[in-house]
């Protein structure tokens, strides 16, 4: 018999994070989530994200070990936004068995239902602008940091319940060392009249924050299913990404002193904790941290590259899109990096797969994101 539990208080995340390691724990590709930063993100009310909308967690137990875990929210600003009556779920970890997923999902729609909802998407962890899709192309390979990686079933079991795909979006990859991006950016740039006007700076400072995320809003915001960050969830995220984020990796590009575009690079961190077992004390935290900051990565991921919506379809969007993204070949190779993936963009935004195609870099990885009525 399978029992769900709801996730309270902090002394419930534990048993919502040993979900994972019953689904996943043995693959070699699957990087379990650091206990740590589970119990900033999970614990209830304990995040601007979750402080602001109505969620909910629960872990799946039979026999009393943790066996599936899954969270559902009302995501206030995804229903400003679109005004389409859709919940998400997300944090999703299950082992095969067919009552351990009937029964995650039967208490995550209840929840969704109850709150006036009549459709559901996911997976989100905990929304479009965190970890999102599923895994479905890719298998069998490490993941990045902040990525999700699933075994086949999960997709399987998804469509079983009766969910169909919404959208697609991909990963591509390339190697920094074979890569020419950088010189012909230079070249480009240096027949280009407007080239002095274009300028590329480390986002430090006290409103460097702000300035990211007024572009990310910005440049995302015609895209689909796309939800504005607010300020207070930017900082969150900001301090939450300090001790691994170097601080020159994320940068903004300025027209004519205007910020127009940001791009954001992280080392893989899952490189640094995959044997960790998601635990980083009582040594966990030296090792990542050696690794991170001494021994280096070989990868690296681009998580957010983009320019204003203004910007798009012109000369100078694109020469700033270029220009961060070639800026960031240099100080992956700069790092010792040799694999850089740029992840995620959506399946249907040519213009971006396009330039990153060009670093070169191949298609690798897909993620889905499911829909379906409740």
């Amino acid at each position: 018999m399978v029992e769900i539990r709801p996730l309270t208080s902090k002394r419930d995340v534990k048993a919502f994070w040993r979900a994972g390691l019953a689904a996943q724990g043995r693959d070699p590709n699957y990087a379990p989530p650091l206990l740590h930063e589970l119990n900033v993100t999970i614990t209830p009310r304990n995040t601007p994200f979750a402080r602001a909308n109505d969620g909910q967690a629960w872990t799946a137990f039979r026999d009393g070990e943790p066996v599936g875990r899954i969270y559902a929210v009302k995501n206030h600003a995804h229903l400003a936004a679109h005004g389409d009556a859709t919940g998400q779920f997300g944090f999703l970890e299950a082992i095969d068995d067919d009552a351990v997923w009937e029964a995650l999902f039967e208490t995550a729609f209840g929840f969704l239902r109850g709150r006036g909802l009549t459709r559901v998407t996911g997976p989100y962890s905990a929304s479009v602008n965190h970890e999102c899709g599923l895994l479905v192309k890719g298998y069998g390979t490490p993941s990045t940091t902040h990525t999700n990686y699933a075994p086949p079933y999960y997709a399987a079991r998804l469509e079983k319940l009766g969910f169909r795909p919404a959208k697609d979006i991909v990963g591509y990859e390339g190697d920094v060392n074979a890569s020419r991006l950088p010189e012909r950016v230079a070249r480009a740039r240096a027949r280009w009249r407007g080239s002095r006007d274009l300028t590329l700076r480390s986002a430090v400072g006290p409103d460097a924050v702000a300035q990211i995320n007024d572009v990310y809003n910005d440049g995302w915001s015609g895209n689909w299913g796309a939800v504005p960050v607010s300020i207070e969830e930017a900082r969150f995220l900001a301090e939450l990404a300090q001790p691994i984020l170097p601080r020159d990796w994320t940068v903004i590009a300025d027209w004519r002193g205007e910020p127009i575009g940001v791009l954001t690079m992280a080392p893989d961190v899952n490189q640094a904790i995959h044997d960790l077992g998601g635990r980083l004390a009582p040594f966990g935290w030296a090792k990542m941290l050696w690794r991170l900051k001494v021994s280096g990565l070989n990868r690296v991921r681009v998580p957010v590259i983009g320019v204003r919506r203004g910007w798009r379809g012109t000369r100078v969007g694109a020469m700033a899109a270029a220009a961060l993204l070639a800026d960031a070949v240099e100080k992956a190779r700069k790092a010792g990096a040799e694999r850089m993936e740029v992840s995620w963009m959506l399946k249907d935004n040519r213009n971006v797969i396009n330039l990153v195609a060009g670093m070169p870099a191949e298609l690798t990885k897909v993620w889905r994101i499911y829909e379906r009525e409740l």
